[in-house]
């Protein structure tokens, strides 16, 4: 019994040995080994949700993700942050119209990209007549579900794409150069004075260009009546002297003072009113669209979970705010305006009764018949 003991006493003493020296457990191990995803659930901060656990595995594994976008219209920070948190790889890639797009998917419906941003909803509607919509997965993108109201959130299942912001097609002025009475009516830009002759940039868009000429004349943004689209027409020919170039991004020309009149999104004016103060935006008083910029997800889709969790993460609050604050567009997020500077605010923010006076998206202005004439009415002005 004794001997017995003595070698169970032996034992004992070899196994504190061993652990003393390295051999046995280390102390922290436990924490090492703690599953990756219950570890991504702990870090999220307040007002964040995760994405279901095969997402999250899924996307781990695919460890990349592929883009489509304007070029230098995200902040470089969101794809920074998204690629350290998760150790995906993200590779970009430009395009300079939305037309572009339009015709890379009709000819290819399964084009390898994971995200395509940003599209208004006249592009993603081509996209999904030609099959490119891959679906959205609400259990992979829980923010978007819990922060996007309703009547833009239907656009994830009817069109594969999340809305992400809001938009007005409006107008902004060189104020050492441009004094009109008429400010901010959409006559300065579409029945402009005779100096400004070769000094205004139409957007390079055809919905946005004669939509804009139609509501000026009273009519709807979305108009497929033919004789509303010719008075547009009518309009819009006249207009050509004064028209330098089509253009969605004329930067340049804005700061050289060349562009002293400039066709352009609400959001990309006060942008470029930051880089230049002499230029101001304007919402135009007889009304516009009332628009949001989407992020669409392609069927040929080669990282659907990496493409989930970049939304998801995208739609985090503190995410979503920081995007905002950049692009200078109405958020579609609801917790994001309080999370914003305040002399943002009225930036990001659609004045009291706006909306009242401008035209939800309705497809009757790119489809059908009203496609047809505004495709007609772009080719005679691009001629």
């Amino acid at each position: 019994m004794k001997r017995r003991i003595l070698a169970i006493s032996l034992v004992l003493l070899l196994a504190i040995s061993l652990a003393a020296i390295g051999c046995g457990p280390k102390e922290g191990v436990e924490q090492q080994a703690e599953d990756p995803y219950e570890e991504y659930v702990a870090s999220l901060p307040g007002g964040s949700f995760p994405v279901s656990p095969e997402c999250f595995g899924q996307a781990i594994e695919e460890g990349e993700l592929l883009i489509y976008e304007w070029p230098d219209w995200w902040p470089e920070e969101v794809y920074e942050g998204f690629s350290e948190e998760f150790g995906i790889k993200i590779t970009r890639d430009a395009y300079a119209t939305a037309a572009e797009v339009r015709t890379k998917f009709a000819l290819a419906p399964e084009t390898p990209f994971d995200l395509v941003c940003a599209m208004g909803i006249e592009d993603v509607i081509s996209l999904s007549k030609v099959g490119a919509a891959g679906p959205i997965n609400p259990d992979w993108a829980p923010n978007v579900w819990k922060y996007v109201p309703g009547k833009y959130l239907e656009l994830a299942s009817k069109y594969s794409s999340v809305a992400y912001h809001l938009f007005f097609t409006a107008y902004m002025y060189n104020t050492n150069y441009v004094d009109d009475p008429r400010i901010p009516s959409w006559g300065v830009l579409l029945e402009p004075e005779e100096q400004f002759k070769g000094k205004i940039t139409l957007l390079d868009d055809q919905f946005m260009v004669v939509g804009s000429a139609l509501k000026y004349l009273g009519y709807s943004f979305y108009s497929d009546n033919e004789e509303e689209l010719m008075e547009a027409e009518e309009l819009l020919m006249k207009l050509k002297p004064y028209v330098m170039e089509y253009s969605t991004w004329p930067l340049a020309l804005v700061k050289e003072d060349e562009a002293l009149i400039v066709h352009m999104w609400s959001g990309d004016g006060w942008f470029m009113h930051d880089e230049y103060e002499a230029i101001l935006p304007v919402l135009p008083s007889e009304g516009a669209d009332l628009g949001v910029g989407l992020i669409f997800h392609p069927v040929g889709s080669p990282n659907p979970a990496a493409a989930h969790l970049f939304v998801n993460y995208l739609f985090r609050p503190e995410v979503n705010a920081f995007l905002i604050e950049k692009i200078f567009y109405p958020p579609t997020h609801t917790a994001v305006l309080g999370l914003l500077p305040e002399e943002l605010l009225p930036v990001v923010t659609v004045p009291e009764g706006y909306s009242d006076k401008c035209d939800p998206f309705d497809p009757r202005g790119v489809t059908g018949e009203g496609l047809k004439i505004r495709t007609k009415i772009w080719e005679e002005l691009k001629s």
